[in-house]
């Protein structure tokens, strides 16, 4: 769990060496708000999502609750532009951010999951920020969780004294308590998580009141900003887990009492599964930058967003010193098909390959990081048999209505552009089906 800052982060000089290339382009490190390294990339994506949810924002009226799902394919660089949105609305705001693949467990969650890291993340954070949640508050919901699981084996395995409840005084720190401790049960498979899950099954309505008698608590030491809750990494879960989470158990993540931006997959939003995702959410869709007209090849280039990359690249990297030719740049640009992840991943492999012979890279070392991606490409298309559902995108520029169509979106093995809306598949995986009909 961490706040989202809107203070200005240390400028971080553009990489002159590789290795230094290597450390600029973490794939896995989105930019903090106010980060010199952010690139706008709006006219490239042709869309205003981040621009139109921060409006919306700070728009609200006083009585408002805001619960927006805020969506793209992963890898476009959702993470970065949702530290920014905290930061732009931070003088109405104040920001709270959960990693859900990092606080809980990174397969699948539940809403018994959510709801507990969320009233321990507000609870922390008031605590961090000088204005802690009454004792009151924090003892009887200590109380009722020791209450309500006291007959489960793990609950009788834990201190004796906390488990029976502590009657009186509140005198231990509540991320020392049995409630805070669950939070580690809750992130790893075991038969006890099982057994407290189940029990607080039971007490579906007396979990959400608590989580909001904490928002509400939160909100009262706030000082008029309002608290916004951010549940980032929703996309990298299968579908179907946050389907059950956010779209059939609507009603509960909706009942929560606090400004909440989720970040389901995708393919909820194009094809739904148990409802329409935008039944229940405002939805902000961010679509992957666009390279080309859908009718060019996958080396050519159309509009600003090849010269956009170009951008985000010399942010993060001296491009005259460490890769001055303009082919080796169109290349790299051109094969992550528009996907910031993608084009960091690449930029970070290729200098890796570089280092083991010189000091900028070449040509061949892109080859070597194209050749790499590829070859895992490859396997993943094959033990998932997916060539057909590719093979549709591809001649169509339309997705099916499959699950393995679903699926390899989910794996950023096609991407949907705006403009009119087309999609295609990734410029690798065509270079595979060139290489298949030879």
């Amino acid at each position: 769990m961490s706040t989202l800052v809107s203070a200005t982060p240390r400028a971080l000089a553009p990489a002159r060496t590789l290795s230094d290339v290597v450390h600029n382009c973490d794939q896995d490190d989105p930019l903090p708000s106010g980060d010199p390294r952010w690139q706008d990339l709006s006219e490239g994506r042709g869309d205003a999502a981040a621009e139109t949810l921060v409006q919306d924002l700070l728009a609200r009226k006083p009585e408002q609750i805001i619960h927006a799902a805020f969506v793209s394919h992963r890898g476009a660089g959702k993470s970065t532009e949702l530290r920014r949105i905290a930061g732009l609305v931070g003088e109405a705001y104040h920001p709270l951010y959960l990693e859900a693949t990092v606080e809980m467990d990174p397969i699948r969650i539940e809403s018994e999951d959510l709801l507990l890291n969320i009233a321990l993340a507000v609870e922390k954070e008031m605590r961090r920020i000088g204005k802690s949640l009454p004792a009151e508050l924090l003892g009887r919901v200590e109380k009722w969780f020791a209450d309500a699981i006291r007959s489960t084996k793990w609950a009788q395995g834990y201190d004796a004294n906390v488990a029976a409840g502590i009657e009186g005084k509140f005198e231990i720190p509540f991320l020392g308590s049995m409630f805070a401790q669950a939070k580690a049960l809750m992130k790893h498979e075991s038969e006890y998580r099982t057994e407290v899950k189940q029990v607080l099954k039971k007490f579906p309505g007396t979990l959400i009141q608590n989580v909001n008698d904490f928002l509400e608590a939160a909100q009262q030491r706030l000082d008029g900003r309002a608290l916004l809750l951010v549940i980032d990494n929703l996309d990298r879960y299968d579908p179907s887990v946050i389907d059950e989470l956010c779209v059939i158990g609507a009603d509960r993540i909706r009942s929560l009492r606090c400004n909440l931006i989720l970040t389901p997959p995708i393919s909820l939003l194009l094809q739904p599964r148990s409802a329409q995702l935008d039944a229940s959410y405002a939805c902000y869709d961010m679509f992957t930058v666009r390279l080309r007209r859908r009718d060019q090849r996958y080396d050519e280039f159309d509009g600003k967003g090849r010269d956009l990359l170009e951008q985000v690249l010399a942010k993060r990297i001296d491009l005259d010193v460490v890769m001055p030719d303009k082919e080796v740049r169109d290349r790299l640009i051109a094969a992550s098909g528009g996907g910031i992840r993608e084009l960091l991943d690449l930029v970070s492999w290729t200098a890796r390959f570089a280092r083991l012979g010189g000091e900028r890279i070449a040509e061949q070392d892109v080859e070597k990081a194209i050749a790499r991606r590829k070859q895992r490409l490859r396997d993943q298309i094959n033990v998932n048999g997916w060539w057909e559902a590719l093979g549709h995108i591809a001649e169509t520029k339309e997705v099916g209505d499959d699950e393995k169509s679903l699926a390899v979106l989910f794996h950023r093995l096609a991407f949907k552009y705006n403009g009119e809306g087309w999609y295609d598949v990734h410029p690798l995986v065509d270079e595979l089906m060139r290489e298949r009909r030879r």
